[in-house]
């Protein structure tokens, strides 16, 4: 059995990685389908780890395509289409430009200024992100896709400029995984432009893909039983929970 496990894996990852990057793909699935974020950046802090610096973005960003695709099918009676549409409209040229510019600030600044963003637009009322108009989604979209080709999981930065502008939870968390979704999916054609080598990933990817699937409709369950007030605090936490790590990374960076 191990053989053929290893035959359908990558040669520089051991089976016991994978079988850790498949059970870890099922528990962040199921953080964000409940909670709404955490589960990408939870990812791809745990893939850090385990695949090669080189696969790292490409895969994960592959991995949570397929994770925010099957949340969005499960809540797609709840997506604003609208927006996403906007924001499809600006992740286009982010991904774009952010596939062929290399990246000359220090991402340690980056990581900081990002971390101190998400805390201060999570927890100090800003009327103006309540009513973010179609041109500013646009706008997101541009800048969150672009930083999402050196730092992969956005989703954090994402939800702090947009959860304001969904009425509820379930289209929070239903526009939230297609926006990811579309983020993700330009994310991997870039990478496909530029050389990058999917095929030895696939059968990882795909059995990541499932797994999560699995956690997604898990969470999904839970988010319909939690209460508004609780969900809301909740979504607070672990986005500042992120941004303090984001913030820690980057220190970590710089010194």
């Amino acid at each position: 059995m191990e053989p053929l496990l290893h035959l359908l894996l990558p040669e520089s990852l051991p089976v016991q990685f994978a079988a850790l990057l498949i059970a870890a793909s099922l528990v962040t699935s199921f953080i964000t389908a409940s909670v709404g974020i955490g589960g990408g950046a939870a990812m791809i802090a745990l893939m850090s780890y385990l695949v090669p610096a080189a696969a790292l973005i490409p895969v994960h960003g592959a991995v949570q395509l397929g994770s925010n695709a099957g949340r969005t099918f499960i809540l797609r009676a709840h997506v604003d289409r609208v927006r996403i549409a906007a924001f499809a409209a600006g992740a286009v040229f982010g991904a774009a430009v952010g596939a062929v510019i290399a990246v000359r600030i220090s991402s340690g600044f980056i990581l900081v200024g990002l971390g101190l963003f998400i805390i201060a637009s999570t927890w100090i009322p800003v009327r103006r992100m309540a009513a973010i108009k179609m041109r500013g989604f646009a706008a997101i979209g541009a800048l969150t896709t672009f930083l999402g080709m050196f730092f992969g999981a956005t989703g954090p930065i994402n939800a702090a400029l947009l959860s304001s502008s969904f009425a509820d939870r379930q289209t929070l968390v239903g526009s939230l995984a297609a926006l990811m979704s579309i983020q993700h999916g330009f994310k991997i054609v870039g990478f496909a432009a530029v050389g990058f080598a999917f095929a030895p990933w696939l059968p990882l990817i795909g059995l990541m893909i499932a797994s999560g699937f699995i956690g997604t409709l898990a969470g999904s369950r839970l988010l319909h039983a939690l209460p508004e007030k609780g969900f809301r605090l909740a979504f607070k936490i672990v986005l500042t929970v992120l941004s303090i790590g984001m913030i820690q990374r980057g220190v970590n960076i710089v010194y």
